[in-house]
């Protein structure tokens, strides 16, 4: 239930009044809507971490989140340079099975290795890996539709490539 503020116009403690009223509203709602966006960041990231690829952990160990009350804005962060890769998939199995939101531009099969598929080194494991690929885990873009479906129509949530 909304609450009333009667203002006698031809009294300025009356004026006075309401404009403190008013202005503890604006106060309440600035907090709620603050508390709201750090919060959904936070839920945001530990679904995130919830359904993040965990092979080595150098993934999971890059993600992190952030609130700048200034500018009342919540962003997780991706740090691991091959998480592109991990988010959209890549080779022939990626282009068999593409990201329900592909980047512009992205190509799978960039070197056209097909089924051949290709053989690398891991300089971590110390061997050589024959692949074809992998499929996308939509990792970022579930993670924005969780947060949309957590924020309704109130709070705007955004991917934004770095």
């Amino acid at each position: 239930m909304s609450e009333k503020i009667s203002i006698n116009v031809f009294s300025r403690s009356s004026i006075n009044n309401a404009k403190e009223l008013l202005m503890k509203k604006a106060d309440k709602i600035d907090n709620g809507t603050r508390r709201a966006v750090e919060e959904l960041t936070q839920k945001g990231y530990e679904y995130m971490m919830s359904i993040v690829p965990i092979e080595s952990g150098e993934l999971a160990e890059s993600i992190s989140w952030e609130y700048n009350p200034e500018t009342n804005t919540g962003r997780i962060l991706v740090g691991a340079d091959y998480a592109i890769f991990v988010e959209y998939g890549t080779g022939i199995v990626g282009a068999n099975n593409p990201h329900p939101e592909p980047a512009t531009g992205w190509t799978y099969d960039y070197n056209n290795h097909g089924e051949a598929g290709w053989t690398y080194f891991d300089s971590k494991k110390h061997r050589f890996f024959h692949t074809k690929g992998q499929p996308p885990t939509a990792f970022v873009y579930r993670t924005r539709e969780f947060m949309r479906q957590q924020a309704g129509e109130t709070l705007k949530v955004n991917i934004v490539h770095a």
